[in-house]
C-alpha cells in the first residue's frame, strides 16, 4: 500500500438480504477501495460484516459512511468507520502459536462468559469465536486462539482438564492446522 492510501476498519450492519455483499464490496471497489480483510455473519435475520480495507487519500470516513449508507435507502445500513494508524498489525500470533479451542456442554446463562474468562486468566487471546445451540440444548463454542502469551503447553492442559471437569464442558484444543485439516471440506 502506497503512501497514498489510509486503511480503515468498517462495520456494517443491516437486515439481512440476497445480495448485501455485492453491494458493499462493488461500492467499497467503486470507490477504489482495496480489501484486505472480511469477516461476514448472518444472525436472527441481521447480517454484519467486518471489513479492513484501503482508500485513496483523499476520500474521508465520512465519505465511506455516506456512499455505504446511501445503498438502501428503504432499509439502511448502520455502517462505522474507525481509520487505522500506524504500521498494520499483525498481532504477535504467529501460525506457530494458533489453535483452535472447541467448548460443548449445557446451554445455560454465561456459557460464553465461562469460556472467554477462562482465556483471559490464561493470557489466551481470542481472535474469533463462533457459538452456536444445537437441537438437543447443546452450545457448542468454536474460538481461535493465540497461545503465545499463555503458560507451557502442558500446563495449560492441566487447566483445561480441571476448568472442564469442574464446569461439566467437552473441550479440545487442536492446533489450528490439524483442525483445518480434520475439518476442512477440500475445494472442487
Amino acid at each position: 500500500m502506497s503512501d497514498n492510501h489510509k486503511r480503515y476498519i468498517i462495520s456494517v450492519m443491516a437486515a439481512d438480504r440476497i445480495g448485501i455483499i455485492h453491494d458493499i464490496t462493488r461500492t467499497i471497489s467503486a470507490m477504489g477501495g482495496d480489501l484486505a480483510d472480511t469477516r461476514q455473519q448472518v444472525l436472527q435475520g441481521y447480517f454484519s460484516m467486518i471489513l479492513y480495507a484501503s482508500f485513496p487519500k483523499k476520500l474521508s470516513g465520512q465519505d465511506i459512511v455516506d456512499a455505504l449508507t446511501a445503498i438502501d435507502s428503504e432499509h439502511p445500513f448502520e455502517v462505522s468507520v474507525k481509520p487505522v494508524t500506524g504500521p498494520p498489525d499483525n498481532g504477535p500470533a504467529t501460525m506457530n502459536s494458533r489453535y483452535v479451542l472447541t467448548a460443548r456442554g449445557s446451554d445455560r446463562i454465561g456459557f460464553v462468559a465461562l469460556v472467554s474468562g477462562f482465556c483471559a486468566d490464561h493470557s489466551i487471546n481470542i481472535l474469533d469465536l463462533s457459538t452456536t445451540t444445537g437441537s438437543d440444548d447443546t452450545y457448542t463454542m468454536i474460538l481461535l486462539v493465540d497461545l503465545s502469551r499463555c503458560p507451557p503447553m502442558q500446563v495449560l492442559r492441566t487447566h483445561l482438564e480441571d476448568f472442564s471437569t469442574e464446569n461439566g464442558l467437552s473441550l479440545l484444543l487442536q492446533h489450528q492446522d490439524i483442525f483445518r485439516a480434520t475439518n476442512e471440506i477440500g475445494m472442487i
